[in-house]
């Protein structure tokens, strides 16, 4: 227990103090929002969901985000209006998000483009009040230090009902952060520019079966590309079971129930892949989902199943 306690205190200081690590949800092929503004009205429905991530069970000050979001479509499905909330924590750092997406959509041969805009806000505190200080008199590490930065994204995404594809930026300024080292010195550090690709289709095995291969793919400025791969199987439309790979990082087991035209509800289990395994007992994310048809003329842009 003391090696993990150390690790942790060690991981949550060799962190960027003000958290500017996007966090990675496993349910993202059910919440695009979180990812591409341009997906806001997709579904030509009202839909909120909310997700729970609790990362690396078992390790102390290990990532827990929160993430709730909503979108609709306007005037005929022609314009779609999305909100994201978020809060992750991790350590003695917090970071609260709040962003308005708008989409305009285009309608073509083979399904609808939309092209999304975003904009909004990160605050983010470091409680240093939480840490037992070996010196006391150290002023760096008391106190409750807090940043506020605006920022902007955009994003395109296409969409019938057999397929969808994405590409994203949703974070495009490089704010200035202050970095705390484990030896307690302050730096300044540029925030990273966040680059996601995504991409799914729905494939018929029998009349009461359907198979979805989808993948994640994402790039972080001056980093490696890291990459999800999914494939979920979905039983007489209600009932899904997937699994995905998240390279050098983790084996995911998901699944999602349709409850009934309103709501469904969707978990999954990761499992690392790499030598924090030894310490951590996975990591849990819940999602539910609300949704509700207001137009019922139109067909949605995107998969239905999603």
């Amino acid at each position: 227990m003391r090696k993990i306690f150390i690790a942790a205190i060690f991981f949550t200081f060799s962190v960027i103090g003000f958290a500017q690590q996007r966090p990675v949800i496993s349910t993202y092929m059910f919440n695009g929002l979180a990812l591409n503004p341009a997906y806001a009205g997709s579904l030509n429905i009202f839909s909120a969901s909310f997700i729970h991530r609790k990362q690396w069970i078992n390790v102390e000050g290990a990532p827990a985000s929160n993430i709730f979001s909503a979108n609709t479509s306007l005037y005929g499905n022609q314009l779609g209006l999305g909100i994201l909330l978020s809060r992750d924590d991790i350590g003695v750092h917090q970071e609260s998000a709040f962003y308005l997406s708008g989409a305009y959509k285009i309608r073509t041969g083979g399904g609808i483009l939309a092209m999304g805009l975003s904009g909004g806000f990160d605050n983010r505190k470091s409680d240093f009040n939480q840490l037992n200080i070996l010196n006391e008199d150290d002023q760096l590490l008391t106190g409750t230090p807090t940043q506020f930065t605006p920022n902007f994204g955009t994003g395109l995404y296409f969409a019938n009902p057999v397929m969808y594809a994405g590409i994203s930026v949703p974070y495009i300024l490089e704010n200035t952060l202050y970095d705390v080292s484990a030896e307690g010195t302050v730096s300044e550090a540029k925030e990273s520019r966040y680059y996601y690709a995504t991409g799914g289709f729905i494939f018929s095995i029998n009349q009461n079966v359907k198979f979805s291969p989808s993948t994640l793919i994402r790039y972080q400025d001056n980093s490696r590309i890291g990459w999800d791969l999914n494939g979920t199987l979905i039983f007489d439309g209600i009932a899904y079971a997937g699994i995905s790979y998240r390279s050098g990082d983790a084996l995911i087991f998901l699944t999602q129930l349709i409850l009934n035209e309103n709501f469904r509800i969707g978990y999954a289990y990761d499992t690392t892949v790499n030598p924090l395994n030894d310490a951590s007992r996975g990591t849990h994310e819940i999602l539910l989902n609300y949704r509700i048809k207001i137009n019922l003329t139109r067909d949605p842009q995107c998969p239905v199943y999603f």
